[in-house]
């Protein structure tokens, strides 16, 4: 029987293979044509939005750095909101001379929509972009909904 012989991390041909297949990959998916940095989310062009209640009103800021608020949409239909818009390159050639290395700007157009509550005033909603950020004020209807519901005992019939 042959003698068992161990082997080192630095004579493992699979393990170096492995390595170099690894790196390979992650060198590709780094260059800036795979990067998803944009309009301040991970995802492409979905745009990040924070989400605040009041006591008598909700606001929802949308971050949409670039785009012209001429481009974006805000619809309410029934319970749904949704908000598109669209980030245009605007390009302009300065001279002949000049010659881009990196683009990392994204463009594009985006998408987000949300359920509202039960307990809006549709009829009051309104928007503002200011900085690159569009804020999205939805008042609450502030008419007391609660109510006492009586029981009727049918045994008594």
């Amino acid at each position: 029987m042959k003698p068992l012989r161990r082997i080192s991390s630095d004579d493992q041909p699979l393990k170096r293979f492995k390595n170099e297949l690894d790196g390979m990959f992650q060198r590709f998916f780094d260059d800036p044509f795979f990067s998803n940095k944009s309009l301040g989310n991970k995802d492409g062009l979905t745009p990040a939005c924070n989400i605040a209640e009041k006591k008598d009103r909700y606001t929802i800021e949308v971050e949409v750095p670039g785009v012209d608020p001429e481009k974006i949409e805000v619809e309410i239909d029934g319970k749904m909101m949704r908000i598109k818009g669209e980030r245009r390159k605007e390009t302009e050639l300065e001279d002949s001379e000049t010659q881009m290395h990196t683009i990392e700007h994204s463009y594009g157009s985006f998408f987000r929509s949300f359920t509202l509550p039960d307990d809006i005033n549709a009829d009051e909603i309104s928007a503002d972009n200011k900085n690159g950020i569009l804020y999205i004020d939805i008042p609450k209807n502030m008419e007391n909904k609660t109510r006492k519901i009586q029981i009727r005992n049918s045994n008594n019939e």
